[in-house]
């Protein structure tokens, strides 16, 4: 209901906010601030977590990404490299100790749910040879 009544007067006069020239609309501020309205008894939105990758060695010839889900939760690692080689991404928290790991192929797309928020280490391997390593921060 709360949509509706900001939108819909925004709706109705959408024609009188468009430049003639430009054929652009000005939307009014209520649209951008939508996000900022409390809701199910007045808590505030959820904030997603953000991963952020720090690497500290990269290989040309192994394009290896780090990314998030579309639930901000699960860590993706995917490696554009040599056609059928393994890569192996380990993850270490700060004192070294192996928290979790992950075996994928050439153009493969590995899974690792619900990483902790914290800061850790990586290194992604193909044949016991080093080819990418650096620092996540999931806040």
């Amino acid at each position: 209901m709360l949509i509706r009544t900001l939108f819909y007067p925004m709706m109705k006069n959408l024609r009188e906010n468009i430049s003639g020239k430009s054929r652009k609309a000005i939307l009014p501020l209520a649209f951008m601030t939508i996000s900022l309205v409390p809701y199910s008894g007045g808590t505030s939105l959820p904030v997603p977590s953000a991963v952020m990758i720090t690497k500290t060695l990269n290989n040309k010839k192994h394009k290896v990404r780090l990314f998030t889900a579309s639930d901000y939760k699960t860590l993706l690692f995917t490696v554009d490299g040599v056609e059928g080689k393994y890569y192996t991404l380990f993850v270490f928290d700060l004192d070294g100790k192996l928290i979790m790991q992950s075996v994928i192929r050439n153009r493969e797309t590995g899974i690792l749910p619900e990483i902790s928020t914290g800061a850790y280490l990586y290194e992604v391997l193909v044949d016991d040879t080093k080819v990418e390593n650096g620092q996540l921060k999931v806040k």
